[in-house]
C-alpha cells in the first residue's frame, strides 16, 4: 500500500493522502485528478484496468484490491 499511497502522493503533491484517501477527498482528487492516478497506477505496475473496473475504482482501497486481484503485490 505504500507504494500506492507514494503515486498518489505524485499526482497530488499538496494533499495529505493516506490509505483512506479517495475521490473527492480533496480538491485536486476530481475526474481528471482521478483518471491521471489511474494511468499513473497502470504504468507502474504495468497493468490496464478494463473499462467496467475503471468505473468501481473510487478510493485507494479499491485500487489496492484491484490491483491484488491482478496478481500485483502491493
Amino acid at each position: 500500500m505504500n507504494d500506492l499511497i507514494a503515486l498518489a502522493h505524485q499526482q497530488f503533491p499538496q494533499a495529505s493522502v493516506n490509505a483512506q484517501s479517495a475521490l473527492g477527498s480533496f480538491p485536486e482528487w476530481d475526474s481528471l485528478g482521478h483518471f491521471n492516478l489511474l494511468l499513473l497506477v497502470e504504468q507502474h505496475y504495468g497493468v490496464r484496468f478494463e473499462p467496467n473496473e475503471l468505473a468501481e475504482l473510487k478510493s485507494l482501497a479499491d485500487i489496492k484490491q484491484a490491483l491484488l486481484r491482478k496478481g500485483v503485490a502491493v
